[in-house]
């Protein structure tokens, strides 16, 4: 790729400031704190610039993609900031992979530079034969940046002008496919991004502090709850990425004085319980943020009543969309189960199968367009066709939306049950569930059926302390769900299936129920 000098203005290099310090930035305010270390604003800036030279030194040219395999810490926004001064694209890798599966990303984007740590080395170079083009490896001390990593980041020659390139980030997600598919980040989508962000964002100033409560390879951290913050000269706090817990989040909270963060619906149960137990020192808190998953309007309410001191918001998107709804406040109680109301900047429609809107309250698949959303998928093309269309982007949800245009979110178009000729909504039977008391998670997935073609399936992990019988349930959604809609296969579980960090993998756990319901009529 042809190399270039900053031929575009406010990209991410801009929220550092490409040729000086930017107004919003004081140099000896604190920018970034890890449970290892911190940085000033002056130091982030000064080494990212120091770290982009060594790139550049080291032959990269714009363009070019380096990648990370590294756990929560400071050194990532570092590398960050380094590629957008450089101009290569960034890829962060997820160190939950196996060797096999760094190696497909690591060929995908063709890696030249990789940035590990010694706990994750040897996955790295598991991977390395079965790589097309062997990169450069620069590997981190564990609770250190360790030697080569400071040859780079303190005593390389600082770029002096910045570089462009048009992708800054290359993130891979899991998808439904099995392959890993990169959503190519644009930097200006990103900068319009965080701008958005800041107009939603209560109180997110240069006072506030900023938890990263997700690992560093999720959009969810590494860009939306993060860059917003350096934006407006915030600080940034990184939680480990490892040893989760509601004592330990609310330990770091207390520690660094937290105001605003990313929290996930299915962490504020552990967090109730344990708040229940001994209450979390979440004093400094003023606004959180969720979404990401199903957030049931019940387990919505009991956390504005527990900490009514933070301001909770709803958003809704996904790593290709950007920000397209947010719901916040008193309106989450007037319009329970709903992700809210286009944002400032995006657009949404509901479309049927021929790609018509559909009418106010009947349900239609979401796409959304904005400058923040996705263009097109790393070399898949054919995911390009499918998901792309004149600029606007399929989500794969389907939702409805009311008169006022609040919008609802009924399932996800590949979850969607057809029993007997009647549309299932996961999602519905989901937070039905959710209400009873013994149960601490749930999803519901459609399985192969003789009779019905598909059947209705409940996985439910039940709380600790309860024991709790299908009849039990089946009797307390009597006068909640329509008969159709009641699960005729139920399983406990202990834990579900994982994806991107988050999210169910419902394909794996419908696989996993199938074979339960087969060996159970094997009399196994």
């Amino acid at each position: 790729m042809s190399d270039s000098k900053a031929p575009a203005f406010g990209c991410v290099s801009s929220i550092l400031g490409e040729y000086s310090a930017q107004a919003l930035h004081q140099p000896g305010k604190t920018a970034l704190v890890w449970e290892h270390g911190s940085r000033t604003y002056g130091e982030l800036r000064e080494r990212a610039r120091r770290l982009a030279g060594a790139i550049r030194a080291a032959g990269l040219q714009s363009g070019d993609r380096v990648a990370t395999l590294l756990y929560n810490r400071g050194e990532i926004f570092e590398l960050y900031f380094a590629a957008a001064f450089a101009g290569v694209t960034l890829v962060p890798v997820s160190f939950r992979l196996t060797s096999v599966e760094i190696a497909s990303i690591l060929n995908d984007c063709q890696a030249k530079m990789v940035f590990t740590e010694t706990e994750l080395a040897g996955s790295l170079e598991d991977a390395l034969p079965a790589l097309d083009l062997e990169p450069l490896v620069i590997v981190l001390e564990a609770a250190a940046s360790g030697e080569a990593y400071e040859a780079l980041a303190a005593r390389a020659e600082p770029v002096a002008t910045p570089f462009h390139t048009d992708i800054h980030l290359i993130l891979y997600t899991s998808g439904t496919t099995g392959k890993p598919k990169g959503v190519a980040m644009r930097s200006l989508a990103i900068t319009w991004a965080a701008m958005q962000q800041v107009t939603q964002f209560r109180e997110l100033d240069d006072r506030a502090v900023m938890l990263l409560n997700a690992p560093l390879f999720n959009t969810a951290a590494i860009n939306e709850s993060s860059i917003p913050t350096f934006l407006v000269g915030g600080t940034v706090a990184i939680l480990p990425s490892r040893g989760w817990s509601a004592q330990r989040l609310g330990a770091f909270i207390g520690r660094w004085g937290v105001t605003h963060a990313l929290v996930f619906p299915s962490m504020f149960r552990p967090m109730i319980e344990a708040d229940e137990q001994e209450p979390l020192p979440l004093a400094t808190m003023k606004w959180w943020y969720t979404g990401g998953e199903n957030c049931p309007p019940a387990l919505m309410a009991e956390v504005r009543r527990r900490w009514p001191h933070i301001h909770l918001a709803i958003s809704y998107g996904s790593t290709e969309t950007g920000f397209p709804t947010l719901i916040q406040g008193d309106d989450i109680a007037l319009h329970p189960g709903s992700v809210g109301r286009v944002t400032p900047g995006q657009s949404i429609r509901l479309l049927d199968q021929d790609g018509n809107d559909v009418p106010v309250g009947a349900i239609g698949e979401v796409w959304t367009a904005g400058p923040s959303v996705m263009r097109n998928y790393w070399n898949a093309p054919q995911l390009d066709a499918e998901t792309v269309r004149d600029g606007w982007l399929r989500i794969g949800d389907l939702a409805r939306m009311d008169e006022e245009g609040w919008i609802y979110i009924v399932g996800r178009s590949k979850d969607l049950i057809i029993s007997k000729g009647q549309n299932i909504y996961p999602a519905e039977i989901e937070n039905a569930l959710r209400q009873h008391p013994a149960v601490l998670d749930v999803a519901v997935v459609g399985v192969p059926d003789e009779e019905f073609g598909e059947a209705v399936c409940a996985c439910i992990v039940p709380r600790r302390s309860d024991e709790v019988r299908r009849d039990e349930i089946m009797g307390f959604l009597v006068d909640k769900l329509a008969s159709y809609k009641k699960p005729r296969h139920m399983f406990f579980m202990e834990a579900f299936p994982i994806r991107n960090a988050t999210k169910v993998d419902k394909k794996e756990l419908a696989r996993t129920c199938s074979d339960l319901i087969a060996a159970h009529s094997r009399g196994i």
